[in-house]
């Protein structure tokens, strides 16, 4: 009796562990499906916090409020030097971004905006084309890194526009692009999905109807 008992608990540990196992694999295929028909929204909504944030930083301290404005100030630095000289100014506060970041992100945010308005149909740019959008920017940068020249924030802002414009013409409609040709994993009947769990609960119920 004893041994039966422990049989019966096994199995249930068992069955446990496989339902759990099912839930997981449910969630991360909801999971899963979500990021893939979502993914540019969500793409589009931290650029847009993000250059929000930048934004937002000088009318906050204008307003006195530097307590909320110097934390999100400091976590830009992550993706900024935000050197001053280089930078924008409002109410004679800095922005939190740099001239040339808070361009790159602004553009990205707007040209991922007219991807997902447009249901992610937007054409994409070839890569040549990317190229001579990059080329600019590289160019200013690495000049004026090696001191041969000091570059202007009309160019700061062309170049880092021409950048982000480029980057989100060839990068997003190619990734989407990808995603359109990339062959999906037909579903299984809910009664060949887990053969398992389906042989144990027959099992189960056999024990109890002798039992």
């Amino acid at each position: 009796m004893a041994l039966q008992h422990i049989e019966t608990n096994n199995k249930q540990s068992s069955l446990f562990s496989a339902a759990n196992k099912q839930k997981f694999e449910r969630f991360a295929e909801q999971t899963g499906e979500f990021l893939l028909n979502h993914w540019a929204n969500i793409l589009t909504i931290i650029l847009g916090l993000l250059v929000a944030t930048a934004i937002a930083i000088p009318f906050l301290s204008y307003l006195g409020l530097d307590v909320i404005a110097k934390p999100l100030f400091f976590s830009l630095h992550f993706v900024c030097a935000q050197v001053p000289s280089h930078s924008f100014y409002i109410f004679g506060h800095q922005l939190g971004l740099c001239a040339r970041n808070f361009s790159i992100y602004a553009s990205m945010f707007l040209g991922s905006l007219a991807f997902t308005l447009s249901k992610k149909r937007l054409p994409g740019i070839p890569w040549w084309l990317w190229v001579l959008m990059v080329l600019p920017m590289a160019w200013d940068g690495i000049t004026q890194m090696f001191g041969w020249r000091e570059s202007t924030w009309e160019l700061r802002l062309l170049t880092g526009t021409l950048f982000g414009l480029g980057n989100v013409w060839f990068v997003l409609p190619l990734i989407q692009r990808t995603l359109n040709e990339t062959p999906l994993v037909q579903p299984q009947t809910p009664q060949g999905m887990y053969p398992y769990v389906d042989q144990q609960i027959i099992k189960s119920t056999k024990l109890d109807r002798k039992q």
